[in-house]
């Protein structure tokens, strides 16, 4: 008698994939092999929660820092202030889902918006030909209304 060697194993837990459908209960990773990690979904889902709950305090202040220097070159203090400057979206006026707008070519700060009007302004590619384009389109859907 053979034995199959499996196609993945947890290192955690000891689990094996043996059949391409049981590599699902494995983390995916594309450029792999299998494009499935030595890691069970079950195994990796509690050392993030683990991680996360351990280090609550230090790793979600460490990450901001992190994010906020490394994304827009600003300290957490410069952030806040900025954030601070509206209580509400500049455009649709919402106070719900706030976000830091910047332009992306200078990553200069622009305001605060909503998730969904800052998401807008990218889908348009932050530029006022977009935008113009736009306004000229539902303009001449309107137009043939009538």
């Amino acid at each position: 008698m053979t034995l199959i060697e499996p196609l993945r194993k947890c290192n955690s837990c000891g689990i094996e994939a043996h059949t391409e459908g049981n590599l699902e209960k494995f983390v995916y990773k594309k450029k792999l092999k299998h494009c499935r990690v030595n890691t069970c979904k079950e195994c990796a889902n509690k050392y993030n929660r683990d991680r996360r709950r351990n280090n609550k305090e230090s790793y979600s202040v460490t990450n901001k820092k992190y994010r906020l220097k490394k994304n827009y070159g600003i300290s957490v203090e410069e952030y806040d202030k900025r954030m601070s400057s509206s209580d509400c979206c500049e455009i649709c006026e919402t106070k719900n889902s706030l976000c830091y707008d910047h332009d992306h070519k200078t990553m200069q700060f622009r305001g605060v918006l909503c998730r969904v009007c800052n998401k807008g302004l990218g889908s348009f590619g932050d530029t006022l030909e977009g935008l113009k384009k736009a306004v000229k389109y539902l303009e001449k859907e309107k137009n043939n209304e009538r």
